[in-house]
């Protein structure tokens, strides 16, 4: 195999999604490091392009953007899927940033003065590396008992385009999520026979926008306060918008908001159209998956729902382990250590781990630059020779 070297180049950034363009384009026009992306994937952005039809941002475009260029505000409040996909590929090539697309990283190892990457494109070696394969790399797949026996149709929302596949059909759909609000959502609007949501852990239920003002932009006034001081005002505010919801199925959740999105990462649900749906009958909120059968799932309260398709909005993992898991540097979460972003060390850093309390595209944008900083201060006080191997013959 054909080793192939990018000499001068001091940088690698292993993930073309928004974290790694952010940081690729401030180390470029900041510091003038020549930094290459790469991505096993054929595209920028690839998580994006494959969400599911009528998708949305759930926070403000206004506040979402990546550092150095604004979402046009023909986007709107809330972009759709396609605007975000046009506003990626836009920030590529305005900000001129180096991809190398179908390039998957299989191994990756600390050399004396840098990094080896061993890729389907060859080796590289670089000075420093940067992960940023983001939150959302491989669908999470329940382990239930009898899955694997189902006679039905099993869909992971990965893999969810549009509901027309499910038109006169009885389906469950499994989270509580944002994802699974809008799944449900689309499956009542467009011809669903029955549809379940089958909810394990209450979600916080909230509106799109409060008084015309985005909600994201409420959580970033409180975003200095402690849990303890914002959750009962929250608390408040939601029993005012949505009344008693307990006979509909949703629970009070364990924790407040904040604390909620502090302790587990779980972000809020955008519900207006979800408790629509369900106040109308549209949608029923059941108990949790405990089981499923060849033509019938189990639910936790001992209940059964016969379901023709399941559609699983149960997340995603990381799954660095495989790509850095043996050099010690993951969290009891898979994460990197050092939260957001940081400097792992011995100039492997990382950014885009863990959900944020104040957006993810927002706080990428905040990390970029500082993370970018220290990765430029490491790159001047380690050694400035940059290994060079001719190519194999």
């Amino acid at each position: 195999m054909t080793t192939q070297i990018y000499d001068g180049r001091d940088v690698v950034v292993i993930g073309a999604g928004p974290a790694g363009l952010a940081v690729a384009r401030e180390l470029e026009h900041r510091h003038g490091i020549t930094t290459v992306v790469v991505d096993r994937a054929a595209a920028p952005a690839i998580s994006w392009r494959t969400r599911y039809d009528n998708f949305r941002l759930n926070t403000t475009g206004y506040l979402s953007h990546l550092p150095g260029q604004r979402i046009p505000v023909t986007a709107g409040r809330w972009p759709t899927r396609e605007d975000m996909v046009r506003y990626f590929d836009d920030y590529v090539r305005r900000q001129n940033i180096r991809l190398e697309l179908g390039c998957e990283v299989k191994t990756v190892e600390r050399r004396q003065d840098g990094w080896l990457l061993d890729t389907t494109s060859g080796e590289i070696r670089t000075r420093a590396m940067v992960l940023a394969t983001g939150n959302y790399r491989t669908p999470t797949i329940p382990k239930w008992p009898g899955l694997s026996e189902f006679s039905g149709e099993f869909v992971h929302s990965g893999n969810f385009r549009n509901a027309w596949p499910f038109r006169n059909r009885d389906v469950l759909v499994v989270g509580a999520g944002n994802s699974a609000s809008d799944i449900a959502v689309q499956l009542a609007n467009d011809g669903a026979r029955r549809i379940w949501l089958a909810v394990r852990t209450p979600p916080h239920l909230v509106r799109r926008a409060m008084a015309g003002f985005p909600s994201d932009i409420f959580l970033e006034l409180f975003a200095w306060a402690p849990a303890s001081v914002v959750d009962p005002i929250i608390g408040l505010s939601e029993r005012m918008m949505w009344g008693d919801l307990s006979g509909y199925g949703f629970d009070q959740p364990p924790l407040g908001l904040k604390a909620t999105v502090e302790q587990t990462g779980r972000i809020p649900t955008l519900a207006d159209e979800l408790i629509a749906a369900v106040r109308a009958g549209r949608v029923e909120v059941v108990d949790a998956v405990e089981a499923v059968e060849t033509d019938r799932v189990i639910l936790r309260d001992g209940t059964s729902v016969q379901a023709a398709a399941i559609i699983a909005a149960t997340g995603f993992s990381r799954d660095l382990d495989g790509l850095v898991g043996h050099l010690g540097v993951l969290d009891d979460h898979g994460c990197p250590h050092g939260g957001f972003a940081s400097h792992v060390g011995d100039g492997l850093f990382a950014i885009g781990y863990g959900i944020p309390p104040n957006g993810p595209l927002r706080a990428i944008r905040l990390a970029a630059s500082p993370l970018a900083e220290e990765i430029a201060a490491h790159l001047a006080t380690s050694s400035r020779a940059q290994p060079k191997v001719p190519a194999a013959e």
